[in-house]
């Protein structure tokens, strides 16, 4: 194996896991080659790749991450790149791996400390800030060139709703503590 800060000493990936929601072993191969990526030691299609494989092993959807591999397939343009600390949980980042899928971060965007917002919100906040939230989506999507009338403040809510649904599905406790993320944490289930 090769050194590097998000491999645990007993060779889980700790990228890859946290993508995954389960322990993602590591081998040589997909070490070197995750070295060799233009994002590595991150999320990237190593990485994705691995916790695809590993969730479908244990019988977990893959459907989301398939989706965010999607995002990182060479497509001549840059591939949207995420550093671990953005998949920290709560409710702002299932809703930004939700949208990953069409909405690149742009330079001028608040994307990153909205998200951060509602995290530190959690679920109850996010419901009692439901219309603000709905209310940057748009302000975003306007900004984009997207639709932003009715029917998308609809859908916008829509998907404020599902993101905090599911973060409270794979966290009914609550997020664990920052210092948590820093070891091998995650649960085989």
């Amino acid at each position: 194996m090769i050194h590097c800060p998000r491999l645990t000493p007993d060779n889980k990936c700790r990228v890859a896991s946290q993508v995954a929601e389960c322990k993602v072993l590591a081998s040589a191969k997909a070490c070197e080659a995750c070295q060799q990526d233009p994002n590595p030691q991150a999320v990237n299609v190593v990485t994705l790749g691995m916790a695809i494989v590993h969730r479908k092993r244990l019988g977990k959807p893959i459907a989301e991450l398939r989706q965010l591999m999607n995002e990182y397939k060479p497509t001549g343009e840059e591939p949207v790149s995420f550093r671990i600390n953005d998949f920290r949980p709560g409710p702002g980042n299932e809703l930004k791996k939700m949208l990953a899928w069409f909405a690149r971060p742009s330079d001028s965007c608040k994307c990153e400390t909205r998200a951060d917002t509602m995290n530190d919100w959690g679920p109850e906040g996010c419901r009692q800030n439901l219309d603000t939230i709905v209310e940057w989506l748009l302000e975003e999507a306007e900004l984009r060139g997207l639709p932003s009338g009715k029917f998308t403040r609809i859908i916008a809510k829509s998907l404020v709703i599902t993101a905090i649904r599911r973060f409270e599905r794979k966290f009914p406790d609550g997020a664990p503590e920052p210092n948590d993320n820093d070891t091998d944490d995650t649960d085989d289930e």
